[in-house]
């Protein structure tokens, strides 16, 4: 099962659309559904995302559309928690996988720093900016993560660089 996390695109304020070479990943990949960590800020992005896979989405602080505050998910016998993490501070994570105790995975948004990594048996996964959105002038690194579930759990991070996609394996192998 493939699942693809992004979020944090701020369209049309800080960024103006989703990149291509992400959209052709998206439609070349075909994911069982997308994780969408919150502020979309406007529909538009999450109806696109939605012709595309199974969406599933959270409120972030910066959004303008109705969305859950987090989703409780499960696939493939994995419990996941979605939530886009502003409730608790940016980038405090002990507060994050405090809350997500009980969950095997945790993914979450908000500090647009693509991160991966386990803490007190929860997975944790940041897939950054879709965008690179970050304030009004500045951008960071376009970014989304995919998690495999097949039995065990793989995660590989991902970003957008010029016309294609590069994946942050050291061995640079593309596993989704």
């Amino acid at each position: 099962m493939l699942l693809v996390a992004l979020g944090d695109t701020h369209i049309p304020g800080r960024a103006a659309e989703i990149p291509l070479p992400l959209l052709e990943f998206l439609r070349d990949k075909r994911p069982d559904a997308i994780l969408f960590t919150g502020d979309a800020t406007e529909r538009d992005t999450l109806l696109l995302l939605e012709r595309m896979a199974p969406l599933y989405t959270v409120r972030g602080n910066m959004d303008n559309v109705e969305a859950p505050r987090e989703q409780r998910l499960e696939f493939r016998g994995k419990r996941l928690l979605l939530i886009h993490g502003h409730q608790f501070g940016r980038g405090n994570y002990t507060a994050l996988v405090e809350y997500a105790r009980g969950f095997d995975l945790l993914v979450c948004g908000h500090t647009h720093r693509q991160e991966s990594f386990e803490r007190e048996g929860v997975l944790v996964v940041n897939p950054g900016s879709a965008t690179g959105a970050w304030g009004a002038i500045a951008s960071r690194e376009k970014s989304f993560t995919t998690i495999v579930i097949n039995g065990g759990v793989e995660v590989t991070e991902y970003v957008v660089k010029g016309d294609g996609i590069q994946s942050k394996r050291p061995e640079g192998k593309d596993q989704a």
